[in-house]
């Protein structure tokens, strides 16, 4: 136990990967559009300039035997978990790769669950969190499949509120891409920083991976599936946007787009900025790269280009003190194959 102390210890010293500040035009302002009704019941949010959005890959919570070496049939501690979540600083996460309970909303979450007891025990912040459905898998599905795998948002509650209900965003299915297509189903959830400041629409994803399914030669078909996930995504911009009747949407999380992939462009070109267009490498991986494997840069926020809140965001990926093949192997053992990353968004008026 005192051994493992000492490793997290180390590694929670995050080696700071952010690129350069961004300048940005001023806010399109919209005074049409009505303000949301925040329940004046509810818990008073504890009022701060700045707020720290970011996504985590935990990679197959609750699911340890379908994890990657060195982290193969190794739990992951809640209190690791919960260390290195409060070390980051974020207030609102996009998670990937929760197991649940069971397929039956609403759903939940035992090592999650854990998660947040040891947030709240260790570090006194309190959090909530919501996950959401996949795809309706035939009846002969393994149990890992169904349960496993989830997408969610966990949000510290002194920090933020749910407006309204969460949205599955109705990107409907693609004829060459079947039962996988957007297979962790997309879901949008608006949070409120505050009665009359900032508010987000957050859209957690986890896009198809870069295996290639059963049968399946083409080199470019898992790229081509998450071009139409992002294009199907992107359809819906228009009625996302009046659902919510705000223009602060980000979407967020492990989207598999490998460096030198331009997937990411079918954002871009909608008025969304890649907070990881530098490419920065995410995933924890050792060596010189001679094996054929390194750190690719999976995880990525897209924040709206001409939003003021967003002015100053950069990404910051919370990697290991060193580097080391130690340190790396150690977190992959006892966290995950992916690094979190984090974001600063600014908190003031609401704009929309």
């Amino acid at each position: 136990m005192k051994t493992r102390k000492i490793i997290i210890s180390a590694m929670l010293i995050s080696l700071l990967a952010s690129c350069t500040p961004r300048s940005i035009e001023p806010p399109t302002v919209t005074p049409d559009l009505a303000a949301p009704a925040i329940d004046p019941t509810a818990p008073a949010i504890e009022s701060t300039g700045i707020l720290r959005i970011g996504s985590w890959n935990i990679e197959w919570l609750g699911f340890p035997d379908r994890r990657g070496r060195p982290g193969k049939d190794n739990p992951q501690a809640p209190e690791d978990l919960a260390d290195y979540i409060h070390a980051s600083g974020v207030d609102v996460l996009a998670l990937a790769e929760i197991g649940v309970e069971s397929e039956t909303p609403p759903l939940r979450s035992q090592p999650l669950d854990l998660v947040v007891r040891a947030l709240q025990d260790r570090h006194q912040q309190a959090w909530d969190y919501v996950l959401f459905p996949k795809t309706n898998y035939p009846d002969e599905a393994d149990d890992y499949m169904r349960r496993g795998q989830h997408v969610g948002l966990a949000w510290r509650t002194d920090r933020a509120m749910v407006v309204g209900e969460p949205w599955a965003i109705p990107v409907g299915s693609h004829p060459e891409f079947g039962l996988k297509f957007f297979e962790r189903r997309a879901h949008a959830v608006k949070l409120s920083f505050g009665q009359n400041k900032t508010d987000v629409v957050f859209i957690p994803v986890h896009l198809k991976s870069n295996r290639r399914e059963e049968g399946t030669s083409d080199p470019t078909f898992t790229m081509r599936q998450r071009e139409a996930e992002l294009n199907a995504f992107v359809q819906l911009l228009p009625q996302l946007r009046e659902r919510f009747q705000d223009d602060d949407i980000v979407l967020l999380g492990d989207t598999n787009i490998l460096d030198g992939q331009d997937t990411g462009k079918v954002l871009t070109e909608r008025g969304f900025v890649d907070l990881n267009g530098q490419e920065q490498g995410t995933t924890a991986v050792w060596g010189d790269g001679s094996t054929g494997y390194r750190t690719a840069p999976f995880d990525r926020i897209f924040v709206p280009e001409n939003q003021a809140e967003f002015a100053k965001s950069q990404l910051t990926v919370h990697r290991t003190a060193n580097g080391t093949d130690d340190e790396i192997k150690a977190f992959r053992r006892l966290l995950s194959d992916h690094y979190l990353i984090t974001s600063p968004i600014e908190i003031g008026a609401d704009d929309d």
